[in-house]
């Protein structure tokens, strides 16, 4: 459960702050056109590293005697390795907002930057931002149980759902013990979609559209 909410943490941590740097930037009263090339080249240089890789070379020069920060090292590099994704989603939908008619109204209107930011763009923007974050969480969490499964992650007495996974197999004679792998697997898919279910339950409840169908 502290892996599961220490990954929301990192994961919503890192969205949040790409839409505030993302939404300043589209109504800057500058030009903003280099600081999006900047950016968008900087994103394609992370996506072009490989997470799983880098994550199993930092992990393996790691000390033994640093065992016992291994789930706070995990969640830094899942981090700072999830977020491009994101940001992309990100750059693309408030791009779109700002182009909506609701959006140009306000700014024929004259009203000053943070109220169409923080009136019109960010309650309609947010709202599939916490469901792209929802499902970046799972991710996460498949992630970290891959390392685990494969002996890169989180060691003994630590406990690891992949860990439990791949003790389901005997490496000496090859027996599979069936009930070693079910209940970690079913805690591995409840977990994955219970984040989904949050994400589709912020939708609903921040999403100004889903609001006044409902109160039609």
């Amino acid at each position: 459960v502290e892996c599961c909410f220490s990954r929301l943490f990192v994961f919503f941590f890192n969205d949040t702050a790409t839409t505030e740097i993302y939404t300043l930037s589209l109504h800057d009263a500058l030009p903003i056109c280099w600081v999006d090339y900047i950016g968008m080249r900087i994103i394609e240089i992370f996506m072009a590293i490989p997470r799983f890789f880098l994550l199993i070379t930092i992990i393996a020069f790691i000390p033994p005697q640093y065992n016992q920060y291994m789930l706070y090292l995990m969640m830094v590099v899942i981090g700072l390795t999830s977020w491009m994704g994101g940001a992309r989603f990100i750059r693309a939908e408030f791009f779109r907002l700002r182009e909506v008619d609701y959006v140009q109204a306000a700014k024929a209107c004259g009203l000053p930057l943070h109220s169409i930011l923080l009136r019109h763009m960010l309650p309609n923007g947010v709202t599939p931002v916490l469901v792209d974050a929802s499902f970046g969480v799972a991710a996460a969490i498949f992630l970290e149980t891959g390392l685990s499964f494969l002996g890169f992650g989180i060691k003994p007495p630590e406990p690891s759902w992949g860990q439990m996974l791949s003790r389901a197999v005997d490496p000496s004679t090859g027996v599979f013990y069936w009930w070693l792998a079910i209940f970690p697997g079913i805690m591995i898919f409840l977990t994955v979609f219970s984040f989904n279910i949050i994400g589709d339950a912020l939708r609903d409840a921040i999403d100004p559209k889903l609001k006044k169908a409902s109160a039609l």
